[in-house]
């Protein structure tokens, strides 16, 4: 590729990842099909993470994160904008999530009593790229966060792990706010007991989805969407 090629290239690409979602949206539904690159790469890690809290696997939360892209894109002018768009593509998320492990939780119920956590699970080796930033400390964080109640995890996930506000987390999960902030301070209990410190800066280092990762998913999707 020549030089002024690839700079036009990206150019174009650097101008269409300031657009809105809504505007991204309008391009795709309008002919625009690679485009629909810049919304997965938006949304890639917090789709993996929020489907990885409810399958409890990062091979089926990748599956949960391509079907999600798949169906989103065959129903993007569903879509009643001009925002939302990160809250509807997180529904069809979960919603594929919770079907896969045929027993989807009811996000909107009460807090059950006690803190009796879920039994742990077989710990693959960690990833190259976690022990490289947390070694086994980290390795024990997901470890606990992969142990919570999913009704804490899926919370935890959004609130800890991704850093999103309480408003956000609660539109997402269709839950009441005061609901988010008890499961949340419940988690964050839960996992302060395992790990008494360091808690706050590695949440935000767990579950990477970039890189590689990344890439196989909107390769994916884009084959997928081309077999149809």
């Amino acid at each position: 590729m020549s030089s002024s090629v690839e700079q036009l290239f990206h150019g174009r690409e650097n101008a269409a990842s300031a657009l809105t979602d809504a505007e991204l949206v309008a391009r795709i539904l309008g002919g625009d099909q690679p485009i629909y690159e810049l919304l997965m790469r938006r949304y890639n890690r917090l789709l993996f993470r929020l489907a990885r809290s409810i399958v409890h696997d990062d091979d089926e939360a990748r599956d949960v994160v391509q079907a999600s892209y798949v169906r989103a894109y065959y129903h993007l002018a569903e879509f009643r904008g001009p925002t939302g768009f990160r809250s509807w593509l997180a529904r069809i998320a979960i919603n594929e999530a919770c079907a896969r492990t045929r027993r989807a939780p009811n996000f909107a119920s009460n807090d059950e009593d006690g803190d009796l956590v879920l039994q742990l699970p077989e710990v693959d080796s960690a990833q190259p790229e976690n022990l490289a930033i947390g070694g086994e400390i980290l390795h024990l964080l997901q470890t606990e966060i992969d142990k919570l109640p999913v009704e804490f995890r899926a919370v935890f996930m959004l609130r800890g792990v991704e850093q999103l506000s309480i408003a956000e987390t609660a539109a997402m999960l269709d839950l009441n706010p005061a609901t988010v902030k008890t499961r949340f301070h419940r988690a964050r209990r839960l996992l302060q007991a395992a790990l008494h410190r360091q808690l706050d800066d590695l949440a935000r280092e767990t579950y990477r989805f970039d890189g590689t990762h990344c890439d196989r998913v909107v390769a994916g999707v884009f084959e997928r969407i081309k077999e149809v």
